[in-house]
């Protein structure tokens, strides 16, 4: 790289990515670090544990090797070209079993800990344990042992009469498994050879992928024993490549197209990597695969815009004081984050603090703008439903010539019906028929005639039994009707295009009005397409072009001179001469012959103005029996019959982060993330409403909450947002992270 290249990369602030050195590894993994280089993978290695099992099935698209780790030689044939079966020799008969403590608290020091478990353990006459807890980087010290919940209660009682608070039951493996070792499979020839080891490696030949499970990795896998009598599949992979299998199990390039939140969550994933590096040591790797850690979904993941991103931002992670942060980051933020100390007291760090899901968010700079169109008059249908939505689409589209109330009451003619399908089938593709009534004297006729002109005339003699159409149409009248018109009304009432009177009657003695037959020409055209409606997410709008978001990239396309446009309320289009837009909004749109917009509608969610509103569980809401909460509730903190949950304290974003539970037979005060696991919730941040019974009695509790995920740190889905507003990853992590700054592992 020249000097004046250097110069102008580090004037905008880009950082460069050091050639990282090798990690140092024991002895004993040496051998595994060259197998790993010959199979193509650079500096750094990391080593990700993948699920454990009972049995693992190994195979590879070419042939492979699996070699004893400690002489590099093979562990039995020469090489495989199936599928190789890895499964336990002489371990347990049953699974192990499960016991179950009181936690009693987590601290930030193994010393602390112990200390404390002994104090307790001297007054209370009961064994404890220190765990340390690897993906929240602390020990938590646990109480007692016993094979059922219900056996701690007495311990329990003593340990709430003593004004001990935050306790809770822990569930666990138990005494760990000895003895037992490795062997293999040939699942072609079904023989078998005792490898009498406790690890093994898998070596692909030819550069090519190792599958586990029938998932394809990268890199070389090594598989281990554990203490409980599981194999673990540990993947050997660089770095970079790792990441090719997380940031698009984490932030999908099809659903969240935009590449700056891609950069944004390479970044922070690439930091939580580091920040957590032999987090799993003692157990033979780094990091886990799944949401524990973050979601490593290997070869089969990988996606062409999630890996320009992370070759875009390769070597870079974000630091704090010189040190990498602790990168946490949650899926949908429900427009605010929270401090991480409120959900999570041992990441008490400055730059994970909450922060509005909406950076500098100013209504005058972040309105995109609005855009005008022609007034339409509000059409509804005799039977009840607002037809003017659809009558602007096939207005737009040129399928129907008539305009207004007035005409829409008028009959329907054949000649109305002739210009419709002759316009549906230049649209389509689809042949058309002659009408051949010269008007219509009952709807059953129409209908007859609208679906054999239409191109439908074989959908409803195939797909619907004669035995179904009373049950489809639920109308004694129409039961008098020739079935063919029965069948055709049928079908048309099974497609939603037409719909009853509010009396459940579709008066079929009469003629149809033209605005009768508006849905169902919607609806047939919807079919094949007709419309050419396109999606995309608003990122700006300038005059009278808009920009828009769609797939992998961005269009620009300009406005009529008078477009249809319809916004969303009331959970239905809208008819408006002015549209409102913001960036991130959602809309539908269709080009007219000069490729300008002529048809434009605002689609749902219409959440407000966070960034990660777009995210289908921005909002929700739940409600569960008393029974199935109190469950979930005594399988942790054993309170009895619940009596009461009330929000006792909210943090800055307005999640729940201290929760009094009242229950019969105690009462107890859950505090951060723990609130989550206990209720289930997919976010705390939730109003919670208690249903009573005539006698006071719980009956029900409803949740209506907002957001997916802890809440702390980087929002996925408001990354993507800011990202459609035009900001950089780097604007991106420093609204999320405030404080820290990009720099080189």
């Amino acid at each position: 790289m020249n000097a004046r290249v250097l110069a102008i990369l580090l004037a905008i602030g880009i950082p460069m990515a050091a050639v990282p050195a090798e990690r140092k590894f024991a002895a004993e993994d040496r051998p595994i670090v060259q197998a790993a280089r010959q199979a193509g993978q650079g500096s750094p290695l990391v080593r990700i544990g993948l699920t454990p099992a009972s049995k693992i099935l190994i195979s590879s698209s070419g042939s492979f090797r699996v070699l004893d780790p400690a002489t590099m030689k093979p562990a039995w044939k020469g090489s495989y070209d199936g599928e190789l079966a890895v499964v336990l020799e002489g371990g347990p008969k049953k699974e192990v079993g499960r016991v179950f403590r009181i936690q009693v608290g987590a601290f930030a020091s193994e010393q602390a800990a112990e200390k404390e478990r002994d104090r307790l353990s001297a007054k209370y006459g009961a064994g404890g344990v220190v765990h340390f807890v690897p993906d929240r980087g602390s020990y938590r010290v646990r109480i007692g042992e016993t094979s059922t919940r219900e056996s701690l209660s007495p311990l329990l009682d003593r340990m709430r009469a003593d004004g001990m608070s935050g306790l809770w039951i822990a569930e666990e493996p138990g005494e760990v498994v000895s003895g037992a070792t490795l062997r293999l499979v040939d699942t072609a020839s079904y023989r078998s050879e005792d490898s009498g080891r406790t690890r093994l490696l898998a070596i692909p030949a030819g550069g090519k992928a190792v599958r586990v499970g029938g998932v394809s990795y990268r890199g070389v896998v090594e598989l281990r024993l554990d203490r409980y009598a599981k194999i673990r599949p540990v993947n050997w992979v660089e770095l970079e490549n790792y990441l090719q299998g997380v940031v698009p199990a984490e932030l999908g390039p099809e659903v969240w197209p935009e590449i700056e939140a891609l950069k944004a969550q390479a970044v922070a994933a690439r930091t939580y990597l580091f920040k957590n590096l032999g987090q799993f040591g003692e157990d033979g790797y780094d990091l886990c695969a799944t949401p524990r850690c973050q979601v490593y979904k290997g070869l089969p993941a990988e996606h062409p815009l999630s890996d320009r991103a992370i070759r875009a931002t390769r070597g870079q992670i974000l630091k704090y004081e010189g040190r990498p942060i602790s990168a946490m980051y949650t899926a949908t933020c429900g427009g605010h984050t929270e401090d991480a100390v409120e959900i999570f007291p041992e990441e008490d760090a400055p730059y994970l603090k909450g922060v509005p899901c909406s950076a500098e968010y100013d209504a005058r700079k972040s309105h995109s703008g609005k855009v005008a169109g022609r007034k339409v008059e509000a059409l509804l249908s005799g039977a009840g439903g607002d037809l003017t939505r659809d009558w602007a689409l096939l207005a737009a589209a040129g399928v129907v010539s008539w305009s207004g109330a007035v005409a829409a009451a008028e009959p329907l003619t054949p000649s109305d019906l002739q210009g419709s399908a002759a316009a549906l089938a230049a649209l389509t593709g689809r042949p058309q028929s002659k009408v051949v009534r010269t008007s219509f004297d009952s709807l059953g006729e129409a209908a007859e005639e609208m679906v054999r002109t239409l191109g439908w005339e074989e959908r409803p003699q195939v797909l619907l039994e004669g035995r179904d159409l009373s049950a489809v149409l639920r109308d004694p009248d129409a039961d008098g009707l020739p079935e063919a018109q029965r069948r055709a009304l049928a079908y048309l009432a099974l497609t939603g295009g037409l719909a009853p009177f509010s009396d459940g009657r579709y008066r079929v003695e009469r003629p149809p009005s033209r605005g009768r037959v508006v849905q169902v020409l919607v609806r047939i055209g919807d079919a094949y397409d007709a419309f050419g409606l396109k999606s995309g997410t608003v990122a700006a709008v300038d005059g009278r072009r808009l920009r828009l978001v769609r797939g992998k990239g961005e269009v620009r396309l300009g406005l009529s001179d008078a477009p249809y446009l319809f916004g969303y309320g009331g959970g239905r289009a809208v008819t408006v001469t002015e549209l409102d837009l913001w960036p991130g909004d959602k809309v539908r749109y269709r080009k007219g012959g000069d490729g300008r917009i002529d048809f434009l509608e605002l689609v749902p969610p219409v959440n407000g103005v966070a960034d990660d509103r777009s995210s289908s569980v921005y909002s929700w809401e739940v409600r569960q029996s008393r029974r199935k909460v109190e469950k979930a509730i005594n399988r942790r903190i054993a309170i009895g019959t619940l009596q009461d949950l009330r929000a006792v304290r909210r943090g800055v974003s307005g999640r729940i982060v201290e929760l009094e539970v009242r229950g019969s037979r105690a009462t107890t005060v859950v505090k951060g993330f723990d609130l989550r696991n206990l209720l289930g919730l997919r976010e705390s941040l939730a109003v919670i409403e208690i249903q009573r019974s005539a006698d006071g009695s719980v009956e029900s509790v409803v949740f209506a909450g907002k957001g997916w995920g802890h809440g702390v740190g980087l929002c996925q889905v408001g990354a993507y947002g800011m990202a459609v507003r035009g900001q950089t990853y780097q604007a991106i992590l420093a609204h999320y992270y405030q404080g820290s700054s990009l720099g080189s592992i």
